[in-house]
């Protein structure tokens, strides 16, 4: 079995892989926004990107995510 590695994205690109607004990709995030920290250097770090995919699916871009 492989690990799926991620790597560091912004709230744009995690819209863009999703295919949402940044909008609606911040609303959708909303309820795990306490337990995924800080939004540091513009990016989520792969550990959060982990917690998001976990939350929310796999999404339909996953290339703007993958490492």
């Amino acid at each position: 079995m492989t690990t799926i590695r991620y790597k560091s994205t912004s709230k744009t690109q995690l819209a863009q892989a999703y295919n949402v607004s940044a909008r609606t990709f911040r609303l959708w995030i909303e309820p795990i926004k306490e337990n995924l920290g800080a939004y540091v250097g513009q990016a989520y770090n792969p550990k959060q990107i982990e917690q998001i995919v976990e939350f929310l699916g796999e999404p339909e871009k996953f290339e703007y995510i993958r490492a």
